[in-house]
């Protein structure tokens, strides 16, 4: 099973580091920041701006084995770098 670690915040800072996540724990971890940040609605990204939506967008793709998707856009979204751990 791949695991994914934030390697480097862009913004300079330690946002999302020491964690080594599965993409479904990154999901896990990405909802509760937009709990959090209350982002709900304010993305424009269509069906996927509701937590419903969101969940069932990238659950379906993780399942896709389109992961790499899903850490990609975190990484966008947050700012932040993420590299493959091998286990």
């Amino acid at each position: 099973m791949k695991k994914y670690r934030v390697i480097e915040d862009y913004q300079g800072g330690d946002f999302g580091m020491g964690r080594d996540y599965t993409a479904e724990e990154w999901l896990e971890q990405a909802t509760e920041w937009r709990d959090s940040d209350d982002s709900w609605g304010d993305w424009g990204d269509g069906d996927i701006d509701t937590r419903e939506g969101w969940l069932e967008f990238w659950r379906k793709l993780i399942a896709d084995n389109k992961e790499q998707e899903l850490i990609d856009y975190i990484s966008d979204m947050w700012q932040i770098k993420f590299e493959e751990i091998k286990e």
